[in-house]
């Protein structure tokens, strides 16, 4: 979220705090409810409802992401080839996604290729579009510990109200008064902090169950209706059995021919070869074994 956008809706925050602690109307309330008391009450609870406040509007803040896809995913419907993606204007980040998309699929070589890189893109989108929400899940973190610091404050001022300032019956009301009004604050700003988590963390997961659903359709709807009839270079079919094929796999296979028949003959020679002059040691061994009388 932008330094812009975190001064607005503090801003806005403020002015709804204001509204809800000085105009709100008060004597419909019943005496002694836990809604007047919080109205009414420590500064603790108000540091915490004003963060509450300050998380709504930073939500509130970001619905024009969720509107800008539902608005760019009705005209991405009306696409059914990869001319229409081209012409296609979207003012969301699925105009990102498409623009990647259509990028992909020209650069790579096959579908399981293209599939894989919009895959990993993809992931990285989602992480992008789930940062814009990052203020609201630090306000999530931060208000249960709001409350449970809220707690630990009342708690230690009531501690430190069993220490009498007085003696006899005026100190010792003093004293529990003191413990009574820290009691208060430990366990309004506790109780305070979890409801008001729970309301933001329900809104939230609404609404970012809503972005989420719509990022998926688009990508599968692109990966269904669009990949699919795409084709790529290692899918084409390849033109081969054509007349200059042949005639070149032709003379590839005479001069084959011709270099295998010259090492026939080779072969033949040279096998002639050692015939015979095995063939004329073996005269010249017997005759010499017959000239020893060893024969």
């Amino acid at each position: 979220m932008k330094s812009k956008g975190i001064l607005w809706d503090s801003l806005l925050a403020l002015v709804a705090w204001f509204a809800l602690y000085y105009l709100f109307p008060m004597p419909f309330l019943p005496d002694g409810s836990y809604v007047q008391r919080v109205f009414a009450g420590q500064v603790y609870s108000k540091i915490i409802v004003f963060i509450f406040f300050f998380g709504l509007f930073a939500l509130l803040d970001s619905y024009r992401i969720a509107k800008g896809i539902s608005t760019d995913l009705r005209a991405l419907l009306s696409c059914g080839d990869i001319g229409s993606l081209k012409n296609l204007k979207l003012t969301s980040v699925l105009n990102d996604l498409v623009k990647n998309f259509i990028n992909f699929s020209s650069r790579s070589s096959s579908r399981e290729e293209m599939l894989s890189i919009f895959d990993s893109y993809y992931q990285t989108l989602r992480q992008a579009v789930e940062s814009e929400f990052s203020m609201v899940r630090v306000i999530i973190w931060s208000l249960p510990l709001l409350g449970f610091i809220g707690t630990v404050v009342g708690v230690s001022f009531a501690i430190a109200g069993f220490k009498m300032g007085s003696k006899g019956a005026q100190g010792f009301m003093q004293s529990f008064s003191q413990v009574s009004s820290g009691l208060f604050t430990a366990f309004d700003t506790t109780f305070l902090g979890l409801v008001l988590v729970l309301i933001l963390m329900f809104i939230y997961s609404i609404y970012w169950k809503r972005i989420e659903s719509r990022l998926i359709f688009a990508k599968s709807y692109l990966v269904r209706e669009i990949a699919s009839n795409l084709s790529f270079p290692s899918q084409s079919p390849i033109q081969m059995f054509d007349e200059g094929y042949f005639k070149e796999m032709e003379e590839r296979l005479k001069a084959a021919v011709n270099e295998m028949e010259k090492g026939a003959k080779f072969l033949s020679s040279l096998s002639k070869a050692l015939l015979l002059s095995l063939a004329e040691e073996e005269k010249k061994r017997i005759i010499d074994e017959l000239e020893k009388g060893e024969f």
